[in-house]
């Protein structure tokens, strides 16, 4: 019988502490522009398309911009982010499976 030392290492990092404050909440977003970003997971392109109609059925939405992230893994290039803030007045962000 061989007797020994185990080593469990727990591979989990730290929870990561939030540094920047949510945007507020838009009390409606009746006759507004809505814009969607997506991880690139599989039917994610469906879940969105099928909340855009919902959105557009029940609020009304003026407009929406689809923007698609290229890794579920790494941040929207900085471009995406900007572009999403300036043209749209809320952004759903999202991923499915």
């Amino acid at each position: 019988m061989t007797t020994g030392t185990i080593f469990v290492l727990d591979p989990t990092a730290p929870p990561r502490k939030l540094e920047h404050a949510m945007a507020p909440r838009k009390d409606d977003i009746r006759g507004q522009c809505v814009g969607f970003l997506w991880n690139g997971k599989p039917n994610g392109d469906t879940l969105f398309d099928r909340l855009e109609q919902l959105l557009r059925d029940k609020y009304e939405i003026k407009g929406v911009m689809h923007r698609r992230k290229d890794t579920a893994s790494i941040p929207a290039p900085e471009h995406v982010i900007d572009e999403l803030a300036q043209s749209t007045d809320a952004v759903i962000v999202g991923l499915a499976d």
